[in-house]
């Protein structure tokens, strides 16, 4: 027996109950983790009726922040994660249930900017899991850092196929950028970078939106819908681009791997270094971005090798069978 024999829980600010079947139209990352794992959901905070699975995973919430880039408060903005964190909810689930895993939620550093109290409540919550899956290997550094006594792996960016594996990708040729003009996803700088391409310029609509970023006279966007509908319409495009200095799951460049769109992003996101290796670039590099956008452009061979390689790539590294067999033997 595989994965599937252990019986798993993830808890999240969700408010579902249930599993995620394999033709959810909304199969983001968590959702791919949850039926692949064939796990249970409830929300976070029903914790005291999670009882007898074998692991429960942590999916926390990010809370709110009041502080500026640079660290100067702003705002009295109450973080509404507090009075959880500084409950006793992990010793409660440790006595109900065999393993606790926390999984990473967005950059490692976020907590930083939390007050010195919820700080020290979010590291003690950590410090009491038996496993800490993080996004990335840079994560897993950071995490085996602060908890060398704990057990860290990267639990895998995942794709669940059964709804796009009919999609054959038609490559227009136009350019899509990986986030909006916000520091969280370095929009501005993808912007410059793709006008090498000399094609049209599509961005997603995201929360991140800025104000009058629909004004851009050369820059489109695609509004919002679910991941299905997502995947559908990135498979229209021949180039991407995400300078993106979050480091997160990586979503965006192994989707465009599956249908074999060569991405230029950051070589911190293990998604984007595995798949698509010769395009990985430091984010504050953009001079090295805007050559590779020009090459793509301009090397017709060079480009079929990118994209004909991130598809292999996407399968040697993040197949589904791969993942289930990886997750097995961790959490064996």
């Amino acid at each position: 027996m595989g994965v599937e024999r252990f019986k798993i829980i993830f808890l999240s600010e969700m408010g579902f109950e249930g599993k995620i079947p394999p033709n959810h139209t909304n199969m983001r990352t968590e959702f791919a983790w949850m039926n692949a794992l064939n796990a249970d959901h409830k929300n976070l905070h029903l914790f005291e009726q999670v009882r007898d699975y074998d692991f429960v995973f942590l999916i926390l919430p990010k809370g709110k922040l009041n502080l500026s880039a640079e660290g100067s408060k702003i705002a009295d903005i109450p973080n509404p994660v507090s009075n959880l964190y500084a409950s006793n909810f992990i010793d409660i689930l440790k006595q109900n249930n065999k393993k606790i895993c926390y999984v990473q939620e967005g950059p490692n550093w976020w907590f930083n900017d939390y007050n010195i109290v919820d700080q020290f409540n979010f590291y003690n919550i950590l410090s009491k899991c038996d496993i800490i899956f993080s996004h990335n290997e840079i994560d897993e550094r950071f995490y085996k850092g602060l908890f060398p006594n704990t057990k860290v792996e990267s639990i895998k960016t995942l794709l669940i196929e059964e709804l796009i594996k009919h999609i054959k990708p038609t490559k227009e040729n136009k350019v899509i950028i990986g986030g909006n003009f916000a520091r969280w996803y370095g929009g501005f700088q993808s912007y410059i970078v793709a006008n090498e391409f000399n094609c049209e310029k599509w961005a997603q609509e995201s929360h991140a939106k800025r104000e009058l970023e629909h004004n851009i006279p050369d820059l489109n966007h695609l509004r919002r819908m679910p991941w299905a509908g997502w995947m559908n319409t990135l498979s229209t495009f021949k180039y991407a681009i995400h300078l993106m200095p979050t480091v997160a799951a990586g979503t965006f460049s192994l989707n465009c791997a599956y249908f074999g769109i060569p991405c230029i992003g950051n070589i911190k996101v293990d998604t984007q270094r595995y798949c698509h290796p010769e395009l990985s670039v430091a984010v504050d590099d953009v001079q090295k971005a805007r050559k590779l956008a020009n090459r793509l452009a301009n090397d017709k061979d060079y480009y079929e090798l990118c994209s004909n390689r991130c598809k292999k790539l996407y399968k040697e590294h993040y197949d589904l069978k791969l993942w289930k067999q990886r997750m097995h033997n961790i959490l064996s």
